[in-house]
């Protein structure tokens, strides 16, 4: 986490009463600042459905289906990039689990044989194969990365994400959206 102001904000963001995030919501908007609207061209790549955690809100998370693919292959990667490059779009974002192949033998399966070890691997490739064919400018949102993953990812991604909301320890307790999640 940042310095302590940024603590105290993510206190206020969760303890505060819903009327009161509103009404800065609002006063923000007729200050100018949410009248403009902006918005980036971006293709979605979901290179793999499969997730180690259990949120219980997500509907993009799905377990393993005999005969479907665990993961896109290069080609479909490049089909659908190809297609928002002829489109008008700017960006891909690569739409993902986090780390499938420590829950799923599929997963792990799969990566073995499109030649990688990871998940995070495998990403690392194809958003290089995307900016080198189409260049759409990648960008990842893969979960939970050590500091050489990001660090590799780096090279090839214009923007990596996290989920936040990941960090309160609330929503993480039984009954919690992120109960079951890391």
């Amino acid at each position: 986490m940042g310095d302590s102001s940024d603590d105290a904000l993510f206190i206020w963001l969760e303890q505060a009463p819903l009327a009161e995030l509103i009404d800065v919501a609002r006063r923000g908007r007729d200050e100018g600042h949410g009248r403009h609207i902006s918005y980036s061209r971006k293709v979605f790549i979901p290179l793999t459905h499969l997730c180690r955690d259990v949120c219980h809100y997500c509907t993009f998370a799905q377990r393993p289906r005999a005969g479907r693919s665990a993961y896109l292959s290069p080609d479909e990667v490049l089909a659908i990039a190809r297609a928002g490059a002829a489109a008008g779009c700017t960006e891909a974002l690569f739409t993902l689990g986090d780390k499938p192949e420590a829950r799923y033998r599929a997963a792990r399966d799969a990566l073995e044989a499109l030649g990688h070890k990871t998940t995070i691997d495998y990403l690392q490739a194809m958003c290089a194969l995307v900016l080198r064919e189409t260049g759409l400018l990648p960008h990842a949102n893969p979960g939970i990365m050590s500091r050489s993953e990001m660090a590799g990812l780096r090279i090839v991604s214009a923007s990596q994400g996290l989920m936040l909301e990941s960090l309160s320890a609330r929503l993480c307790e039984p009954g919690g959206v992120h109960f079951g999640a890391r």
